[in-house]
This record gives C-alpha cells, structure tokens and sequence, in this order.
C-alpha cells in the first residue's frame, strides 16, 4: 500500500481528541436520583482510580473507527495488487550510434560490447515474474524485442544483432517509446546505457525532460582521443573541366598530431598531404581534381579510437543519364530546349515510325508533339499540344481563343515547384483545344477554366499535359521556355542519388516509374532486393561506412545503376568525450504507470466511515425511545 497524500494522516491526530472528550463527557454526566442520602454512604474513589478508568463504550468506539476511516481516507492510499507476486518490468536502453563502437573504458571490447554484457546479464537473471524489454536508438529509436524469462533465447539473440550503426542518438525519444512500453504496468523500470558521448542539445533535452519512471543511468565509456574526417564536398568550377574538393578534418584529443591524409579518385591516388592537428583543432583543405571520376575518398593515415570516421567518400557522378525519345512532324523548338538539359540523351523521330522503333521500348522520357499512340509508354511522358480522336485522352475538335474575361493565368498550389520564379505575364498561349483532365490527373496551370498544364501518373507512366500548340502562341520565344522544358523532364525522370550520406540516415529514393525491383549491394557486398511499387518513394537503410550500389531492374533489364557514399564522420558522433549524464530517478520515486496499476482505496474507506456513522445515529436513536413508543 502507498499514498498519495501522506500529510492526510495527520487527521488521525484526532484519535486521541475523541478519546479525551469521552472521558471528560463521562466524568460529568448527570444523574437524576430522588435523593442523595444513599450516595452518601458509598465509599469516596480515589482520583487516580477516576483518571485511569476508561469508558469503553460502543459509541466511543464507533467515533474512533470513523475518524480512523476518514483520515486515512485522506492521505489517499494506493493498494498495489498482485503484492505477493509483483510482475517487474525493465526495460533496457540501448545507445547503438556510431560513438559505441569505440573502445570501452576498461578496453575488453567496445562500448556497445560493454552495453551487451550489462543487458545480457539483466536478461540472464529474469525471475519468473518479470519481463524485459530492449529499445536501440539507432537510426532511430525502435523496440528491439520484449519478452519474459520464456524468450530469453530471442532476447539474447537480437541482443547480439545490435550493431554500431547511427550518427546521433535520440536518448529522449528512445526514454518515451519506454514509457509507452510500460504504460499500465506495476514494478517498472528504466536502465540506459550509452557512453555519454552526446550532442549538448541532446544533453539540454534530457535534463529538462520531466521523468515519471525509475531510471538509471549506466556509462559505459571513458574519456578518448579521436580524430575524424567530418566534411567532403565537391562543387563543379566553371568550365575550365575541373571539380573543386572541400574537407575538414578535426582533432578530437587533448594533445596536438601530426597525421598524412590522402586523396583518392576512383581508388588511385591523387594527393598525399601532411597535416597538423592542434589539440581540439580543426583543418580545411581544398583540391582541384579533374572531370570524370566517379567516386572522391579521402583518408587519415594511422588508427585511433574510431577507425570508420578516418574515412570519407562522395560520388562525383550524381546526375543520373536520360535516354529521351522526342516524337514530332516539327521538332526544331523542343529539340534546341531538350538539348540544353544536363545529362540528356536526345533521339528525334517521325510519328509514322514510333510503332516500329526500338528506342520506343527503352527510353526513360518520351515526349509527344500533336501526336499521341494506342498506349501510354512506361517511364516519363510528356504530351505537347494532343491531337483529338485519341484513345488516352479527351480532347476537343476544334480550338477557340479565350473570353476577354478567360485570358487570366492561375497557377495551381501543387505545381508550386514546377512554376516558382516563371514568369508567364507576357506568354500568349494562342488558340488552344480544350482537354477534359482524366482522373488520374491534375491541373498546374489553368486559363480560366481551361486546363494548359496537367500532370498524374497512369499505370507505370509518369505523364505531363501541355494543352496547347507552341507554334501558336510565343511561348518558345521567351526565356521561360527553356526553364520550363528543364523542370518538367526532371519531374518526369528520377531524381539522382545523393553525393553521400551519413552513416544511419533513412534517406527515400524515388525509382524509375518502369522498375519493378531495386538491388542494394552494401559495402560489405550483401545483397537485398527491394520491391518497388510505382510512385512511392522507397526508404533505404544504410547501416554501414561506404559505398552503396542500386541497380533498378524490370523483367530482368537494368534501368540504372547508381553508387551512394556513406560516411560516420560527424562533429556530434566523432567527439568521444564523455558528458555528464542526467541524474538517476531512484524507484521510490512515483511513477505514473504505478499510479495506474494500483486500485485506489479512499472511495471505500469513505463509504465504510458514513455506513459506520448511519449505524451510530440508529444505535442513538434507538435508546432514545420511550417505553410507551417501544
């Protein structure tokens, strides 16, 4: 039992009130006799006899149970079921960030093998009672597994799966997926272990983070020298055919180094550079490096405490090829405008040929010119004034210019990305066909209530709608042109992967619209295949330093392979310095999934202190009858 409100019993003082008043009520009671004669005669009692008799009378009794009941009712008790075979609840922490997998304090292994032995040892020596439940942070906080002394086997076993995957650690959501966990049950508590190794502001949450639970704080690492490679980035300079490398590097330690970083490109050698380090210093160096190369790593000579960031990589080759597919009796103005886009392949062909062409098959962006086939190619379709008569869509016979009143352009809120800083005031879109927008579609930009630019997705096919002729108005004239023709073929077509990423992200790649399967190869060359499903973005799990390979397949065809770098260098990971954890909430302390396993006891205890008192006034009342009432 526990209560609520201990300062409630203070009300019990009132026990010896009562007892006090009866024996002052007993001591000058009056009696009605006829006459004092006989009294008298009766021998004098002593007054230490009178204070020591106590009247035990039923009333007395009565009074002092109510003022019991109603001041423990008071200090509002908790009555904690099961207290003969209380279920216990632990549930352990894990800080699986890059950070653990440096040595621990006492160099048997790492942090997170240390980690492993303190939660091996909690799940060895479960009572059958209890349960216990493991949470990782990384890449972000999960529940790893739960189960009683039955699964410890399978605790154990994805125990030991755990690795040192993450850059950063969400210590305060991983401490509110615990209370989740624990919500309702009794005998709960939370064990944390990590190695203090944590960005301040993660620092500053947890301080400042109300606790409801029993936590304890256990560190696991120790004060180590590190030095790290936190920063790669590549930019293209000008046209002179040469790509400019940024790096900084960062000495973690308390004493100053000297180190040797080398440059990579395409795993040859390119540069050897001796660098100085200060203590708690930093360095940035810069490089000029040729067109061409495919993947930049760069490399700190020696080994310290956490050998995975001495190494960082980027792909200099993120813009992804397009194979395009231009149909058109009279390509020359879509032609000078696909050409100018980066990375564009582009193959020019008469409507009466596309049936029988190979490249109709094949390529990533096919793009119609008042012409439209039987069917919607899979990959990325762009439809440039659609002729009537078609199969695919609804378009009218004839064209008409707008009311004076219809000539005002609207640019609808989803083609936010697609219109931002074009400025279409002086385009004249001439006569156009009025095109009824298909389900799967919606309208960009619209004159009126007529739709010009569309665009949805069908089947495998990502499709734009241009609802109108460029040779009738003077859109091909201005400079939106150009910049309209680049967004939307980079709309239609996947985006490129990123340069790098770091070690833990989830980042969501979005695939060919064709692809019907995506092969990741990670950098220790395990191979997993993702299903894709048309237009939804597909997460990766990058849960090891280096390179990446994704092939996108269908029917056993590649589309398009592509390398992503993924480095564990990070200012927030690669400092190694211990920080003073928050202190630890001992399990005395209340706990609101105590609070909700336990039954309250004060409503009884009131209804028992009234029944007590009912009872008293019909015990009163009773004597007070006359004979003649009786």
């Amino acid at each position: 039992m526990s209560f609520l409100a201990p300062l409630g019993l203070l009300a019990l003082l009132t026990l010896p009130v009562i007892l006090i008043l009866h024996l002052l009520r007993e001591r000058r009671r009056r009696v009605v006799v006829p006459s004092l004669l006989l009294w008298r005669l009766l021998p004098p009692q002593q007054e230490a006899q009178r204070r020591k008799r106590l009247p035990l009378t039923l009333l007395l009794l009565l009074h002092l149970l109510v003022a019991a009941l109603l001041g423990v009712a008071l200090a509002h008790p908790q009555w904690q079921f099961g207290f003969f075979h209380e279920a216990h609840h632990v549930v352990v922490v894990l800080d699986t960030s890059t950070s653990m997998a440096a040595p621990a304090a006492d160099n048997s292994g790492t942090r997170l093998d240390a980690a492993r032995s303190r939660a091996h040892w909690l799940i060895s020596g479960m009572e059958p009672e209890e349960t216990v439940t493991l949470i990782a942070t990384n890449p972000r906080p999960h529940l790893v597994a739960t189960g009683g002394p039955e699964a410890a086997a399978r605790l154990l076993v994805a125990l030991a799966g755990l690795q040192a995957n993450g850059t950063g650690s969400d210590v305060a959501a991983a401490l509110t997926l615990a209370e989740a966990a624990l919500q309702g049950r009794s005998g709960a508590r939370v064990v944390v272990l990590t190695d203090a190794a944590l960005p301040n502001t993660q620092l500053e949450k947890l301080a400042t983070r109300p606790t409801t639970l029993p936590l304890e704080w256990v560190a696991v690492g120790g004060p180590r020298d590190n030095r790290a490679i936190v920063s790669l980035a590549a930019r293209q300079r000008g046209t002179a055919g040469l790509v400019q490398i940024y790096g900084r590097a960062v000495n973690y330690g308390q004493a100053p180094l000297q180190t040797v970083l080398r440059l990579f490109g395409d795993d040859q050698l390119l540069d050897t550079r001796a660098v100085n380090l200060q203590a708690g210093g930093e360095v940035e160096l810069t490089w000029l490096v040729p067109r061409g190369l495919t993947l930049l790593r760069a490399e700190l000579d020696g080994a310290d405490a956490l050998p995975a960031d001495d190494t960082a990589t980027i792909s200099l080759a993120p813009t992804r090829p397009i194979q395009a597919l231009l149909v058109s009796d009279l390509p020359a103005s879509l032609e000078r405008a696909l050409r100018a886009v980066p990375g564009l392949t582009l193959t020019t062909l008469a409507p009466n040929l596309y049936a029988s062409s190979a490249e109709a098959a094949t390529a990533d962006l096919t793009i119609f010119d008042g012409f439209l086939p039987p069917a919607w190619p899979k990959g990325g379709v762009l439809v440039v004034n659609p002729p009537p008569a078609s199969a695919l869509l609804t378009v009218s016979e004839t064209t008409h210019e707008p009311a004076p009143d219809q000539t005002a352009l609207q640019v609808e809120t989803s083609s936010a990305a697609l219109l931002q800083g074009v400025s279409l005031n002086s385009v004249a879109f001439g006569p156009t066909r009025t095109v009824t927008p298909p389900d799967w579609a919606v309208a960009l930009l619209t004159r009126g209530a007529q739709p010009l630019m569309l665009r949805g997705r069908v089947g495998q096919s990502e499709v734009a709608l241009w609802a109108f002729d460029l040779a009738q108005g003077n859109l091909r004239t201005r400079l939106a042109f150009p910049l309209l023709i680049a967004r939307t073929v980079r709309d239609l077509t996947p985006a490129p992967l990123l340069a790098s990423a770091l070690l833990g992200d989830e980042p969501h790649i979005i695939p060919d619209p064709r692809a019907t399967r995506v092969e990741v190869t990670a950098p220790d060359g395990t191979v997993q295949g993702l299903a894709v499903t048309p237009g939804e973005r597909l997460p990766l799990s990058l849960e090891q330093p280096g390179v990446y390979t994704l092939v996108e397949q269908t029917e056993g065809r590649i589309l398009a392979t592509g390398t992503l770098a993924v480095n564990a260098g990070a200012p927030f990971e690669s400092d190694l310095t211990p920080h003073t954890l928050p202190r630890n909430v001992p399990p005395s302390s209340s706990s609101s999934t105590e609070a909700a396993a336990a039954s309250p006891l004060w409503p009884w205890l009131t209804v028992a202190a009234l029944a007590v008192l009912l009872f008293e006034w019909a015990y009163v009342h009773g004597r007070r009858r006359t004979p003649t009432e009786v």
